[in-house]
Protein backbone atom coordinates (compact mmCIF):
# COMPACT_ATOMS: atom_id res chain seq x y z
CA UNK A 1 0.00 0.00 0.00
CA UNK A 2 2.76 2.24 0.87
CA UNK A 3 4.51 1.93 -2.49
CA UNK A 4 1.05 2.57 -4.19
CA UNK A 5 0.77 5.94 -2.90
CA UNK A 6 4.66 6.48 -3.83
CA UNK A 7 3.81 5.50 -6.86
CA UNK A 8 0.48 7.48 -7.31
CA UNK A 9 2.40 10.74 -5.58
CA UNK A 10 5.09 10.37 -8.08
CA UNK A 11 2.68 10.33 -10.70
CA UNK A 12 0.62 13.43 -9.37
CA UNK A 13 3.47 15.60 -9.01
CA UNK A 14 4.73 14.98 -12.79
CA UNK A 15 1.31 16.20 -13.50
CA UNK A 16 1.40 19.47 -11.38
CA UNK A 17 4.93 20.32 -12.49
CA UNK A 18 3.63 20.02 -16.10
CA UNK A 19 0.67 21.82 -15.31
CA UNK A 20 3.04 24.50 -13.51
CA UNK A 21 4.70 25.27 -16.31
CA UNK A 22 2.42 25.89 -18.58
CA UNK A 23 -0.35 27.80 -17.00
CA UNK A 24 -3.41 27.31 -15.53
CA UNK A 25 -5.15 29.66 -17.88
CA UNK A 26 -3.63 28.26 -21.26
CA UNK A 27 -4.58 24.84 -20.27
CA UNK A 28 -8.11 25.43 -19.81
CA UNK A 29 -8.75 27.30 -23.09
CA UNK A 30 -7.03 24.20 -25.16
CA UNK A 31 -9.29 21.94 -22.82
CA UNK A 32 -12.36 23.50 -23.76
CA UNK A 33 -10.98 23.57 -27.44
CA UNK A 34 -10.34 19.70 -27.20
CA UNK A 35 -13.06 18.82 -25.40
CA UNK A 36 -15.42 18.71 -28.58
CA UNK A 37 -13.07 15.83 -29.86
CA UNK A 38 -14.15 13.43 -26.54
CA UNK A 39 -17.19 11.54 -28.75
CA UNK A 40 -14.83 11.27 -31.89
CA UNK A 41 -12.30 9.27 -29.54
CA UNK A 42 -14.67 7.05 -28.05
CA UNK A 43 -16.02 6.76 -31.53
CA UNK A 44 -12.87 5.46 -32.98
CA UNK A 45 -11.96 3.47 -30.00
CA UNK A 46 -15.45 1.76 -29.87
CA UNK A 47 -14.46 0.57 -33.98
CA UNK A 48 -11.28 0.05 -32.95
CA UNK A 49 -12.52 -2.43 -30.32
CA UNK A 50 -14.97 -3.93 -32.95
CA UNK A 51 -11.91 -4.60 -35.66
CA UNK A 52 -9.62 -6.33 -32.35
CA UNK A 53 -12.64 -8.61 -31.57
CA UNK A 54 -13.00 -9.55 -35.25
CA UNK A 55 -9.38 -10.23 -35.36
CA UNK A 56 -9.23 -12.80 -32.24
CA UNK A 57 -12.64 -14.25 -33.76
CA UNK A 58 -11.12 -15.00 -36.37
CA UNK A 59 -8.25 -16.45 -34.21
CA UNK A 60 -10.48 -18.89 -32.25
CA UNK A 61 -13.44 -19.75 -34.76
CA UNK A 62 -10.27 -22.21 -36.69
CA UNK A 63 -9.78 -24.21 -33.47
CA UNK A 64 -13.82 -24.76 -32.81
CA UNK A 65 -14.15 -22.10 -30.59
CA UNK A 66 -16.74 -19.83 -31.26
CA UNK A 67 -17.25 -17.56 -28.00
CA UNK A 68 -19.61 -14.72 -28.71
CA UNK A 69 -18.83 -11.17 -29.71
CA UNK A 70 -19.70 -9.38 -26.42
CA UNK A 71 -18.02 -11.88 -24.35
CA UNK A 72 -14.94 -11.03 -27.08
CA UNK A 73 -15.14 -7.47 -26.78
CA UNK A 74 -15.65 -7.35 -22.92
CA UNK A 75 -12.61 -9.75 -22.10
CA UNK A 76 -10.68 -7.85 -24.37
CA UNK A 77 -11.85 -4.06 -22.19
CA UNK A 78 -11.55 -5.74 -18.72
CA UNK A 79 -8.33 -6.89 -19.39
CA UNK A 80 -6.94 -3.67 -21.02
CA UNK A 81 -8.41 -1.92 -18.17
CA UNK A 82 -6.46 -4.29 -15.64
CA UNK A 83 -3.65 -3.80 -17.00
CA UNK A 84 -4.01 -0.27 -17.44
CA UNK A 85 -4.28 0.08 -13.37
CA UNK A 86 -1.73 -2.20 -12.78
CA UNK A 87 2.09 -2.05 -12.50
CA UNK A 88 2.60 -4.84 -14.92
CA UNK A 89 0.75 -3.41 -17.60
CA UNK A 90 0.87 -6.24 -20.61
CA UNK A 91 1.98 -9.18 -17.87
CA UNK A 92 -1.27 -9.11 -16.14
CA UNK A 93 -3.66 -8.40 -19.34
CA UNK A 94 -2.43 -10.85 -21.14
CA UNK A 95 -2.91 -13.85 -18.86
CA UNK A 96 -5.98 -12.04 -17.80
CA UNK A 97 -7.71 -11.64 -21.41
CA UNK A 98 -7.47 -15.32 -21.91
CA UNK A 99 -8.98 -16.39 -18.75
CA UNK A 100 -11.86 -14.30 -19.09
CA UNK A 101 -12.51 -15.81 -22.40
CA UNK A 102 -13.93 -18.94 -20.39
CA UNK A 103 -12.12 -21.79 -22.29
CA UNK A 104 -9.10 -22.75 -20.59
CA UNK A 105 -7.79 -24.86 -23.04
CA UNK A 106 -3.71 -24.75 -25.03
CA UNK A 107 -5.91 -24.48 -28.41
CA UNK A 108 -7.61 -21.38 -27.04
CA UNK A 109 -3.99 -20.09 -25.39
CA UNK A 110 -2.20 -20.69 -28.50
CA UNK A 111 -4.88 -18.26 -30.76
CA UNK A 112 -5.12 -15.90 -28.02
CA UNK A 113 -1.46 -15.19 -28.34
CA UNK A 114 -1.85 -15.44 -32.04
CA UNK A 115 -3.73 -12.60 -32.32
CA UNK A 116 -1.60 -10.63 -29.50
CA UNK A 117 1.55 -11.66 -31.99
CA UNK A 118 -0.61 -10.42 -35.24
CA UNK A 119 -1.14 -6.91 -33.13
CA UNK A 120 2.25 -6.63 -32.42
CA UNK A 121 3.53 -7.09 -36.03
CA UNK A 122 1.19 -4.65 -37.29
CA UNK A 123 1.97 -1.81 -34.32
CA UNK A 124 5.82 -2.71 -35.48
CA UNK A 125 4.78 -1.96 -39.07
CA UNK A 126 3.54 1.51 -37.62
CA UNK A 127 6.11 1.95 -35.44
CA UNK A 128 8.47 1.14 -38.36
CA UNK A 129 7.11 4.24 -40.05
CA UNK A 130 6.05 6.71 -36.85
CA UNK A 131 9.96 6.60 -36.00
CA UNK A 132 11.33 7.56 -39.28
CA UNK A 133 8.70 10.22 -39.42
CA UNK A 134 9.91 11.56 -35.75
CA UNK A 135 13.38 11.41 -35.76
CA UNK A 136 13.28 13.27 -39.71
CA UNK A 137 11.45 15.87 -37.80
CA UNK A 138 13.46 16.29 -35.23
CA UNK A 139 16.58 15.89 -37.27
CA UNK A 140 15.86 18.43 -40.28
CA UNK A 141 16.57 15.02 -42.36
CA UNK A 142 20.56 15.65 -42.16
CA UNK A 143 21.00 12.95 -39.16
CA UNK A 144 19.43 10.03 -41.34
CA UNK A 145 22.20 7.20 -38.78
CA UNK A 146 19.48 6.66 -35.94
CA UNK A 147 16.93 6.61 -38.54
CA UNK A 148 18.44 3.69 -39.97
CA UNK A 149 19.41 2.30 -36.88
CA UNK A 150 15.54 2.27 -35.21
CA UNK A 151 13.88 0.92 -38.55
CA UNK A 152 16.69 -2.10 -38.46
CA UNK A 153 15.86 -2.73 -34.74
CA UNK A 154 12.21 -3.12 -35.14
CA UNK A 155 12.31 -4.97 -38.46
CA UNK A 156 14.58 -7.60 -37.11
CA UNK A 157 11.35 -8.12 -34.38
CA UNK A 158 8.64 -8.23 -36.95
CA UNK A 159 11.09 -10.83 -38.83
CA UNK A 160 11.55 -13.02 -35.66
CA UNK A 161 7.12 -12.74 -35.40
CA UNK A 162 6.59 -13.35 -39.11
CA UNK A 163 9.14 -16.41 -39.81
CA UNK A 164 7.56 -19.68 -39.80
CA UNK A 165 10.59 -21.82 -38.16
CA UNK A 166 10.12 -21.45 -34.43
CA UNK A 167 12.73 -20.24 -31.71
CA UNK A 168 12.23 -21.58 -28.69
CA UNK A 169 13.11 -25.31 -29.79
CA UNK A 170 16.18 -24.47 -30.95
CA UNK A 171 17.16 -23.14 -27.16
CA UNK A 172 15.75 -25.90 -25.74
CA UNK A 173 18.00 -28.16 -27.58
CA UNK A 174 21.40 -25.62 -26.72
CA UNK A 175 20.45 -25.68 -23.14
CA UNK A 176 19.96 -29.28 -23.03
CA UNK A 177 19.44 -30.77 -19.60
CA UNK A 178 19.41 -27.81 -18.19
CA UNK A 179 16.59 -25.86 -19.94
CA UNK A 180 14.00 -24.91 -17.75
CA UNK A 181 10.64 -26.27 -17.41
CA UNK A 182 8.93 -23.08 -18.89
CA UNK A 183 10.90 -22.40 -21.66
CA UNK A 184 9.43 -26.31 -22.24
CA UNK A 185 6.24 -24.97 -22.04
CA UNK A 186 6.46 -22.22 -23.72
CA UNK A 187 8.41 -24.34 -26.66
CA UNK A 188 4.95 -26.39 -27.20
CA UNK A 189 2.95 -23.56 -27.27
CA UNK A 190 5.03 -21.65 -29.87
CA UNK A 191 4.74 -24.92 -31.78
CA UNK A 192 0.94 -24.62 -31.78
CA UNK A 193 1.53 -20.78 -32.83
CA UNK A 194 3.51 -21.50 -35.66
CA UNK A 195 1.20 -24.27 -36.95
CA UNK A 196 -1.64 -21.71 -36.66
CA UNK A 197 -0.01 -19.59 -38.46
CA UNK A 198 0.60 -22.26 -41.37
CA UNK A 199 -2.89 -24.29 -41.40
CA UNK A 200 -4.93 -20.96 -41.45
CA UNK A 201 -2.62 -18.32 -43.82
CA UNK A 202 -6.27 -16.95 -44.66
CA UNK A 203 -7.63 -16.38 -40.77
CA UNK A 204 -3.94 -14.65 -40.52
CA UNK A 205 -4.30 -12.30 -43.74
CA UNK A 206 -7.87 -11.09 -42.18
CA UNK A 207 -6.54 -10.34 -38.85
CA UNK A 208 -3.30 -8.53 -40.27
CA UNK A 209 -5.27 -6.02 -41.90
CA UNK A 210 -7.80 -5.60 -39.02
CA UNK A 211 -5.40 -4.88 -36.98
CA UNK A 212 -3.60 -2.62 -39.08
CA UNK A 213 -6.81 -0.76 -39.30
CA UNK A 214 -6.87 -0.63 -35.37
CA UNK A 215 -3.51 0.70 -35.46
CA UNK A 216 -4.89 3.40 -37.94
CA UNK A 217 -7.21 4.54 -35.80
CA UNK A 218 -4.81 5.13 -33.04
CA UNK A 219 -3.14 7.60 -35.37
CA UNK A 220 -6.79 9.44 -35.99
CA UNK A 221 -6.92 10.32 -32.45
CA UNK A 222 -4.25 12.94 -32.84
CA UNK A 223 -6.34 13.99 -36.13
CA UNK A 224 -9.34 14.82 -34.29
CA UNK A 225 -7.69 16.64 -31.21
CA UNK A 226 -5.46 18.77 -33.62
CA UNK A 227 -8.75 19.58 -35.66
CA UNK A 228 -10.59 20.80 -32.32
CA UNK A 229 -7.26 22.79 -31.21
CA UNK A 230 -7.14 24.34 -35.13
CA UNK A 231 -3.66 23.64 -35.46
CA UNK A 232 -2.44 22.82 -38.97
CA UNK A 233 -0.93 19.16 -39.24
CA UNK A 234 0.62 16.99 -42.25
CA UNK A 235 0.98 13.34 -41.95
CA UNK A 236 4.40 13.46 -40.68
CA UNK A 237 3.58 15.12 -37.74
CA UNK A 238 0.38 12.83 -36.54
CA UNK A 239 2.91 9.68 -37.48
CA UNK A 240 6.00 11.93 -35.08
CA UNK A 241 3.28 12.40 -32.74
CA UNK A 242 2.26 8.36 -32.40
CA UNK A 243 6.24 7.63 -32.42
CA UNK A 244 6.15 10.04 -29.45
CA UNK A 245 2.84 8.14 -27.70
CA UNK A 246 4.27 5.16 -28.09
CA UNK A 247 7.64 5.93 -26.33
CA UNK A 248 5.66 7.74 -23.24
CA UNK A 249 3.43 4.71 -22.76
CA UNK A 250 6.96 2.48 -22.32
CA UNK A 251 8.40 5.15 -20.47
CA UNK A 252 5.56 5.54 -17.84
CA UNK A 253 4.48 2.06 -18.26
CA UNK A 254 5.47 1.49 -14.31
CA UNK A 255 3.07 3.92 -13.06
CA UNK A 256 -0.44 2.90 -12.66
CA UNK A 257 -2.68 4.74 -15.43
CA UNK A 258 0.23 5.97 -16.04
CA UNK A 259 -0.20 8.69 -14.00
CA UNK A 260 1.03 12.30 -14.78
CA UNK A 261 3.52 10.74 -17.24
CA UNK A 262 0.89 10.63 -20.22
CA UNK A 263 0.43 14.44 -19.61
CA UNK A 264 4.06 15.61 -19.21
CA UNK A 265 5.24 13.71 -21.97
CA UNK A 266 3.51 14.30 -24.77
CA UNK A 267 3.40 17.86 -23.51
CA UNK A 268 7.41 17.83 -24.11
CA UNK A 269 6.73 16.26 -27.48
CA UNK A 270 4.94 19.00 -28.90
CA UNK A 271 7.15 21.19 -27.89
CA UNK A 272 9.88 19.32 -29.68
CA UNK A 273 8.19 18.90 -32.73
CA UNK A 274 7.60 22.97 -32.58
CA UNK A 275 3.79 22.59 -31.69
CA UNK A 276 2.06 23.91 -28.18
CA UNK A 277 2.86 22.45 -25.08
CA UNK A 278 -0.51 22.68 -24.00
CA UNK A 279 -2.21 21.15 -26.84
CA UNK A 280 0.11 18.00 -26.29
CA UNK A 281 -1.21 18.60 -22.29
CA UNK A 282 -5.05 18.64 -23.80
CA UNK A 283 -4.30 15.57 -26.38
CA UNK A 284 -2.86 13.41 -23.33
CA UNK A 285 -5.88 14.20 -21.21
CA UNK A 286 -8.73 13.64 -23.66
CA UNK A 287 -7.41 10.49 -24.09
CA UNK A 288 -7.36 9.68 -20.55
CA UNK A 289 -10.74 10.23 -20.41
CA UNK A 290 -11.23 7.74 -22.87
CA UNK A 291 -9.21 4.86 -21.47
CA UNK A 292 -11.27 5.68 -17.89
CA UNK A 293 -14.49 5.24 -19.80
CA UNK A 294 -12.92 2.05 -21.23
CA UNK A 295 -11.57 0.76 -17.52
CA UNK A 296 -15.09 1.44 -16.39
CA UNK A 297 -16.87 -0.40 -18.45
CA UNK A 298 -14.75 -3.23 -19.00
CA UNK A 299 -14.53 -4.20 -15.13
CA UNK A 300 -19.03 -3.45 -15.12
CA UNK A 301 -18.86 -6.22 -17.30
CA UNK A 302 -16.16 -8.30 -16.00
CA UNK A 303 -18.04 -7.94 -12.28
CA UNK A 304 -21.40 -8.50 -14.15
CA UNK A 305 -20.23 -11.57 -15.70
CA UNK A 306 -18.81 -12.81 -12.34
CA UNK A 307 -21.97 -12.89 -10.92
CA UNK A 308 -23.70 -14.01 -13.56
CA UNK A 309 -21.32 -17.07 -13.25
CA UNK A 310 -22.00 -17.52 -9.62
CA UNK A 311 -25.59 -17.69 -9.41
CA UNK A 312 -26.00 -19.84 -12.92
CA UNK A 313 -23.32 -22.03 -10.30
CA UNK A 314 -25.68 -22.15 -7.94
CA UNK A 315 -27.15 -25.56 -6.09
CA UNK A 316 -30.26 -26.71 -7.27
CA UNK A 317 -32.86 -27.31 -4.99
CA UNK A 318 -32.09 -31.35 -5.61
CA UNK A 319 -28.50 -30.48 -4.15
CA UNK A 320 -26.67 -30.65 -7.56
CA UNK A 321 -24.56 -28.03 -8.87
CA UNK A 322 -25.46 -26.41 -12.11
CA UNK A 323 -22.13 -25.21 -13.66
CA UNK A 324 -22.65 -22.60 -17.13
CA UNK A 325 -21.91 -24.07 -20.01
CA UNK A 326 -19.16 -21.66 -21.85
CA UNK A 327 -21.63 -21.22 -24.72
CA UNK A 328 -24.11 -20.02 -22.77
CA UNK A 329 -21.61 -17.59 -21.02
CA UNK A 330 -20.48 -16.15 -24.46
CA UNK A 331 -23.58 -14.79 -25.24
Amino acid sequence: MKKNTIIAVVGLALFALGAARLGSANILHQLRAAWSAVPILIGLSAIRLVLQSAAWKRALRPEGLPPGFTRLAGARLASRGIGYLSVLGPLVAEPMRIKLLDASSDAATAATLVDTGVTWFTSGILGVTSYMCALHVLSGGRRLAPVVMMVALIAAGLILIARPKPLLPMLARTLGSRCPGWIRRGEALELSMREFQTRHPREIRWMFWLGLAAQLLVAAESIAVLHALRIPFHAETILALEAANRLVKIAGGWLPARMGSDETGMAAAFAAFGLPSAAGLALALTRRVRDLLEVLIGLSWMSWTSRTSRGAGASLPDGSCMVPSPALVSN
